[in-house]
């Protein structure tokens, strides 16, 4: 032997990712920030989930969520919109939004 310990590896521990999520830790994420009014910060996120879910977690399903078009964040980190589990997968913003009585006087009907 040359004088150096291997490390022993236990094989029945199960390594995973930090940011692996399951569905219903997606679905926790989504009713926890639909329950805020107005929609939480992105920075509030952690406050707002944070002992259940880890900052990882967090981060990863905000992702996920973006990409598959769940929620809209604006460019100042505000959650503005979160797609309802009923709608049809290709309904848009326009289709789907109760616009008040002041912006459609304003800007019209889409």
């Amino acid at each position: 032997m040359n004088g150096i310990k291997r490390k022993k590896v236990n094989k029945k521990r199960r390594l995973h990712a930090l940011n692996e999520f399951t569905d219903s830790e997606v679905e926790y994420f989504i009713n926890k920030i639909r329950d805020v009014k107005p929609f939480p910060k992105m920075r509030d996120l952690k406050c707002l989930l944070s002992p259940t879910l880890s900052l990882d977690k967090i981060n990863a399903i905000l992702k996920y969520l973006e990409r598959s078009n769940r929620i809209i964040v604006d460019l100042d980190g505000n959650i503005v919109w979160i797609k309802e589990n009923n709608l049809k997968e290709d309904s848009e913003l326009s289709e789907t939004a109760n616009f008040s009585k002041e912006f459609v006087e304003r800007f019209g009907k889409f």
